[in-house]
């Protein structure tokens, strides 16, 4: 990103950072994700959305900032406030749980009212999906939260229309948060982005059901042109080979092959010049002590030019140590 915010695309700033730059950005800011302690921000078109994620790195505070090389506007409809540069949309919805509510209604819920959105605005490709919710791993109903997520989201897209293959499925994670309720935020456009697969991976929404009813809606990456930058979203990335966990208990093990993962998809893009390019990580790291050995292998792939932010979270599946999202952009053009 371009200091003066002249560029569609991602920055990831610290506390001190962030409201300077939001108001050299004025105007143009898609969307503010706060991770850890909230604080005040200056105004934008919606108001930011604060996930309760803690921040490592002796850091109280991180934040998400997409903005646009145009001017946005704020649109709003049944209750989810979004923004509009006219080429992406971008959203967020926050949904409580009530008492004798499961997630798996509370995700259907979502994304039928996420389908309703974007399909009221005409931006119908969802291209990227951020979820988090509290106690990922735990039991609800005899199902694990997580794959009643699943169910819920497969729900949706059905009763949508949607088909669960590459024309109609974003790159997305789902992470947990240590409280709250469900929060997803999301980006969408007029004209879908090309899926890629990992070729080491079965597609997720492929899994058998040994992972719960529904299998996960995600492809592994994103490719996609927006406001005339290259742009590659990578999932939610971990330690699967296949379908299956490898290096169980092993977090320096699962650390190498969620880099491999990560390599494996870059080297698909035409596009991808790391001399050329930017590239952004949200690395979720479960156990706090791995921290440390976790930015060793990440800056050794990636090397300093990458930013990276460092969150402590409970990972989709509970003997997954670690997952790596990115955001790469290349700036040749």
């Amino acid at each position: 990103m371009r200091s003066g915010g002249t560029q569609f695309g991602l920055a990831y700033l610290d506390a001190g950072e962030v409201g300077a730059y939001l108001e050299r950005c004025s105007g143009k800011v898609l969307s503010v994700i706060g991770f850890g302690q909230p604080l005040p921000l200056p105004q934008t078109a919606c108001a930011p959305l604060w996930v309760d994620i803690p921040v490592l790195g002796a850091k109280h505070s991180s934040f998400e900032v997409w903005t646009s090389d145009a001017a946005v506007a704020a649109c709003e409809h049944e209750g989810i406030c979004g923004t509009t540069d006219g080429k992406v949309l971008f959203a967020s919805l926050t949904l409580p749980q009530r008492a004798g509510e499961t997630l798996e209604a509370l995700a259907s819920q979502a994304y039928m009212r996420i389908f309703g959105f974007i399909d009221r605005f005409e931006y119908r490709n969802l291209l990227r999906v951020w979820h988090y919710f509290p106690q990922i791993n735990d039991d609800e109903n005899g199902l694990e939260r997580y794959r009643g997520f699943n169910v819920g989201r497969h729900a949706a897209f059905v009763a949508n229309g949607r088909s669960i293959g590459e024309e109609d499925v974003p790159a997305a994670s789902a992470l947990g948060s240590n409280s709250g309720s469900l929060t997803i935020y999301f980006m969408a456009g007029k004209q879908p982005g090309k899926a890629v697969e990992n070729p080491r991976q079965v597609s997720a929404y492929h899994y058998p059901d040994k992972f719960g009813p529904k299998s996960p809606i995600f492809v592994r990456a994103l490719s996609v042109t927006l406001g005339g930058q290259d742009c590659f979203f990578i999932s939610g990335t971990a330690s699967i080979v296949g379908f299956e966990t490898l290096h169980l208990g092993d977090s320096a093990k699962q650390t190498a092959e969620t880099l491999l993962n990560i390599r494996t998809l870059l080297q698909q893009i035409p596009h991808y010049d790391p001399a050329q390019g930017r590239m952004l990580l949200k690395v979720y790291v479960r156990h706090e002590h791995d921290l440390a050995m976790v930015q060793d292998k990440v800056r050794a792939e990636f090397g300093t030019a990458c930013k990276a932010v460092y969150l402590h979270s409970n990972i989709c599946r509970s003997d997954l140590l670690l997952e790596i999202e990115g955001a790469y952009f290349n700036d040749a053009r």
